[in-house]
């Protein structure tokens, strides 16, 4: 099946397997009425007509290199943050997104636990 930015082949029981070939978001955009697949014996021959003129450098969409890069740098920002701020992070939006009652037993299992440090830090 052609759409314009994309193209999905199914092969169903070949040998008893079921195949698929499919690329979500081609780099440019095809002419779906021009593009059409062949079977033979031993192969699927799939042309795809491309909409206007120019060369493809590949047949996917590639990214570009800054949006690699804030992907990788917010990547690294997550592995180096401290783990016990991120579970602060989450006790942060249950109380401010919360009911009375949530907010109340957040608060009281907060001073609990600066109870118990204290204890701790006294011994």
């Amino acid at each position: 099946m052609f759409e314009k930015f994309s193209f999905d082949l199914r092969i169903v029981g070949l040998n008893g397997k079921n195949m698929r070939l499919r690329i979500p978001k081609l780099s440019k955009e095809i002419d779906v009425s021009k593009s059409r697949f062949s079977v033979k014996s031993s192969s699927i021959s799939i042309t795809m007509k491309k909409k206007s003129d120019g060369n493809w450098d590949d047949i996917k969409e590639k990214k570009s290199i800054l949006e690699t890069k804030e992907k990788d740098d917010d990547e690294e920002k997550a592995k180096d943050k401290d783990p016990s701020s991120s579970l602060m992070d989450m006790m942060k939006d249950m109380y401010n997104s919360g009911d009375d009652n949530m907010k109340k037993m957040i608060a009281q299992s907060w001073m609990k636990s600066q109870e118990e440090k204290d204890k701790k830090k006294e011994k």
